[in-house]
């Protein structure tokens, strides 16, 4: 348990430190790792993206949902592959479908909840399904409004990320309890 608060406040203290080079370095880390879709570059920045942020109140929107849904990730098992699958496969296809330039970690969250959500369909434990419900209810209307196509939303990096994360739920082995 101690392992996984620890991975947990590094990938916070992570973001935040990333946030603070960039505001020193007057934005240059955002105007070199944001993903900018359908470029050779872009696809390197499938992998810097998502650790760089528009200011610090969209690094905190981030932070106050990676806590509790990171932390289910930590529980619930699948941290690491669902993170690696969202980032991925939820940035190629950001990659190919979004119309402007995306960063933030939200696409992974979005991968998260898509996971939880799903998991509990996939896993068919009592457990599994009472934490897809809860995630569902908790989280459901920030995912709704997240997918919504608006102006300076990144619905893709969102929506991708979401099915991308639902996708692993299917793909990923259900470890069953001994």
């Amino acid at each position: 348990m101690k392992r996984r608060l620890l991975l947990l406040c590094g990938l916070i203290a992570l973001l935040w430190s990333v946030e603070l080079a960039d505001w020193l370095s007057g934005g240059l880390l955002d105007a070199l790792g944001a993903l900018r879709p359908r470029t050779e570059i872009g696809l390197l920045q499938i992998f810097t993206a998502p650790f760089l942020h528009l200011g610090l109140q969209h690094l905190l929107s981030n932070t106050t949902a990676l806590i509790p849904l990171g932390s289910l990730m930590l529980l619930e098992g699948g941290f690491w592959p669902v993170s690696v699958i969202s980032m991925v496969l939820g940035g190629l296809a950001t990659w190919l479908f979004s119309t402007h330039v995306v960063l933030g970690f939200s696409g992974v969250l979005f991968g998260w909840s898509g996971y939880l959500m799903a998991r509990g369909f996939y896993a068919r434990r009592p457990l599994g399904i009472v934490l897809s419900l809860l995630v569902l209810v908790y989280f459901g209307g920030s995912v709704a409004s997240g997918i919504v196509p608006r102006e300076g939303i990144s619905w893709a990096g969102h929506f991708w990320g979401l099915l991308s994360g639902m996708a692993a739920a299917a793909w990923l082995p259900v470890k069953r309890p001994r």
